[in-house]
């Protein structure tokens, strides 16, 4: 009896810890990978990079941070650059959810310094937001370049 007593309370303990809490953001921003709008990539057209931003605060309109990850690169440049977030609308104080573009022109893409008509990249990307929490670092997936 004893032991059926105990597996209930573990069993009512597991369910009520799971599925009935809320779903909240939080303040700290969260950044997700969507897509790139052409694969491969020809440096001279340029990229947009797609990606959803959320904020439970909806204050995420400050920087958008980034640094490219070559596969030929001899060692690799983890310094980030910065982009100012576009404006989203007067979200402060409301929780946020939106598509966000990272718009690559050719002069983001260094030139073919390896001779290799081909080549990969993924991006390192960080979001900050007005109160100055930061994100998780997220990585991008892979996509082919084609120097032409």
């Amino acid at each position: 009896m004893k032991k059926i007593l105990v597996l209930s309370l573990f069993a009512l303990a597991v369910i009520s810890g799971s599925g009935c809490s809320k779903d909240s953001i939080g303040t700290k921003p969260m950044i997700s990978f969507l897509s790139y709008s052409s694969d491969p990539v020809i440096p001279s057209n340029g990229l947009d990079v797609h990606f959803q931003v959320k904020d439970g605060d909806g204050d995420i309109e400050n920087s958008f941070n980034f640094t490219a990850i070559y596969d030929f690169q001899p060692e690799p440049d983890t310094v980030f650059a910065s982009r100012k977030m576009p404006k989203l609308d007067a979200h402060n104080g409301t929780n946020l959810t939106a598509e966000v573009i990272l718009h690559l022109e050719p002069i983001d893409f260094p030139g073919n310094t390896t001779g290799i008509p081909k080549d990969s990249v993924h991006y390192l990307v960080y979001i900050t937001d007005n109160a100055g929490h930061i994100s998780d670092t997220i990585a991008t997936p892979k996509v082919e370049i084609i120097y032409q």
